[in-house]
């Protein structure tokens, strides 16, 4: 009975370690597993963190780019109105803030205003007497419509447009990384139009960051345009413009290299402000682009963007054409003769 007794005690206590042994590990388990679960997220957390911080810089990095942008053709805006008044910072950043809401809309005048591209049909090659007599009446005037910043996704329609038309423009491409769209390049230049140079990056930071940087970028954009059409192109449109304010370097120094380089640069003297605002319509940019030119005393240079966000400026292309002609100005291409536009003009050194 005692020896019973004995044995049964021991039988407890063995199945009371073991289960304290059970307990023990699946304890320590348990805290493996929380130790694990842990470090994958204190590992995940930063990298979540870096991803989002990433994408928020790069969101900031484009805001910040149209901001520049708009900002710049603002200000080219109220130089071209004769507005040579220095602006404060905090003028400059209300400018920011609104440049789309600061473009003259108010024209009314009937001579002034566009009609839609479907009134416009035949306007080309019906030029009624009082259009024949406005063209003998501004005695020859030319327009330059200028492109930058493509080659784009509306290319193609673009040239469909000049080409039904008959009408040749100019192109200040820039560099592209998608490839499809490289042949584009060479669609220019066959169908005869002018191919300009815009930069290779144009990022504000990198090509104006010092002299080198901005050799290094007139190179690369001019040897990449040779590379895919043959042509050594002279011609140069500064991001920004001449005059703009962004550039760490003197742009009289700039002007120099590319006046050593045989390069002429052309600004401009009339801007739809399709790059201030994207919401403007087809009507709207073309008046924008006509009260410049019909108080132009002499050639008008036209800036608009060949951009993938800029589909009004194709919309309004064919009624702009036709504007143009009707009121007896000859749209030709850039060349050698053509006088440049230049807001700042370099000073050649004796």
């Amino acid at each position: 009975m005692e020896e019973s007794k004995k044995e049964k005690i021991e039988y407890n206590l063995k199945n009371s370690s073991e289960e304290n042994a059970t307990y023990n590990r699946k304890s320590v388990n348990n805290i493996k597993k929380l130790i694990i679960i842990s470090l994958i997220v204190i590992c995940i957390i930063p990298i979540l963190l870096c991803v989002y911080l990433l994408l928020k810089m790069k969101d900031m990095d484009e805001q910040i780019e149209k901001l520049e942008k708009a900002l710049e053709a603002k200000r080219m805006e109220l130089m071209l109105t004769g507005n040579d008044e220095v602006l404060s910072d905090e003028e400059l950043l209300l400018l920011e803030q609104d440049a789309s809401d600061d473009i003259d809309k108010k024209e009314t005048d009937e001579n002034n205003v566009l009609s839609s591209p479907e009134d416009q049909i035949g306007v080309s090659s019906n030029l009624s007497t009082e259009a024949a007599n406005k063209r003998e009446n501004l005695n020859g005037k030319k327009v330059y419509l200028t492109f930058d910043d493509g080659p784009s996704i509306y290319t193609d329609e673009i040239l469909a447009i000049l080409d039904e038309k008959n009408v040749k423009a100019t192109f200040f491409v820039v560099y592209n990384e998608d490839q499809t769209l490289w042949d584009e390049y060479s669609s220019i230049v066959e169908q005869g139009h002018t191919l300009g140079m815009h930069s290779y990056s144009h990022v504000y930071e990198k090509v104006y960051a010092d002299l080198e940087s901005f050799q290094e970028d007139v190179t690369m954009i001019h040897d990449f345009i040779y590379e895919q059409t043959g042509v050594d192109s002279t011609y140069y449109r500064f991001p920004g413009g001449s005059s703009n304010t962004v550039s760490r370097v003197d742009m009289q120094i700039l002007m120099g290299y590319l006046y050593e380089k045989g390069y002429t640069y052309y600004d401009w003297n009339s801007l739809s402000g399709d790059a201030v605002d994207a919401s403007l319509s087809p009507e709207q940019l073309n008046e924008n682009i006509m009260k410049y030119v019909r108080s132009n005393s002499g050639d008008s240079i036209v800036l608009m963007h060949d951009l993938k966000n800029n589909y009004a400026t194709v919309e309004a292309l064919p009624a702009l054409i036709d504007t143009l002609i009707e009121e007896g100005y000859e749209i030709c291409p850039i060349d050698e003769d053509t006088e440049p536009v230049q807001h700042v003009t370099y000073i050649l050194e004796d």
